[in-house]
């Protein structure tokens, strides 16, 4: 009998997870999982489980290459189980490589599992929480919600060619909003501004606004919102109108209804 170890958290099952109890049971006839309770205790830098030590415990086990699974939660733990346990080889990932690790100092022989199947708790994580996140589609392009706080909310804003948003003003919060890409055309009050990538501009509570795409290419920016509401009924358009032209007149910038208004102008 062969005897094999693998010492982690476990959190949240994912395809590499698979991949590489497959090819510990080619080394061994007997599959032994040591489960850490929450790496965090020892780690603060660490991610703490998403799913309970019972559920992954539960998870691990209904595979068919995991024989056993046993919980610990401190290093030292994890020591002791190494040397008493009998074990005849041990998986680690090829991260640990000529780093140091928990018990590198038993004389247990060490196979490394290759990580090129591009997998990580991290990466599933990640794919997960985007999944989630709030994309809304809109004629003129798109905006996803990244943050949504109590005292702040931030979205990622894409306007297409040619499109632009309502000219409008919020009553309940101010907004800064900052050129990710391309060049952003913004009407603020009387203004006419211009922002390229890296550059902001503050619009402050009450001031009527509007951002314009006036090139060929995708505009992104993001808006991050601070005040005391940030619903999407905080939107106050000006005269209720979805304006087709901007003149100058005057050295002002007038928002007209239609562009035969503007040219009476």
């Amino acid at each position: 009998m062969i005897k094999g170890v693998i010492a982690g958290n476990f959190d949240a099952m994912h395809p590499g997870y698979i991949k590489m109890f497959n090819e510990m049971k080619q080394y061994c006839s007997v599959l032994v999982v040591l489960l850490q309770t929450d790496p965090t205790i020892e780690r603060p830098n660490k991610l703490k489980p998403i799913l309970s030590t019972d559920e992954r415990k539960n998870m691990l086990m209904s595979l068919e290459d995991v024989d056993d699974v046993i919980r610990y939660t401190y290093e030292e733990q994890l020591y002791d189980l190494l040397k008493m346990g009998g074990f005849n080889i041990r998986f680690l990932g090829d991260d640990y490589i000529n780093k140091p690790f928990t018990g590198d100092d038993l004389e247990i022989p060490i196979h490394y599992l290759n990580r090129d199947h591009g997998w990580s708790t991290t990466k599933y994580k990640t794919l997960i929480a985007n999944s989630l996140k709030e994309v809304d589609e809109r004629p003129w392009g798109k905006y996803e919600v990244l943050l949504d706080a109590p005292d702040v909310k931030v979205k990622r804003i894409t306007v297409n060619p040619g499109q632009r948003l309502s000219y409008q003003y919020h009553e309940k919060r101010a907004e800064v909003w900052t050129v990710v890409s391309g060049i952003l055309t913004i009407i603020l009050e009387d203004d006419k501004l211009f922002r390229g990538k890296g550059q902001s501009v503050r619009i402050q509570q009450g001031d009527k606004h509007r951002a314009w795409n006036e090139t060929d290419t995708p505009v992104i920016f993001i808006e991050v919102q601070t005040g005391s509401y940030f619903g999407e009924d905080d939107i106050m358009w000006v005269n209720h109108l979805e304006c087709d032209a901007v003149v100058r007149k005057d050295d002002k910038i007038l928002i007209c209804r239609t562009i035969e208004e503007a040219q009476i102008l």
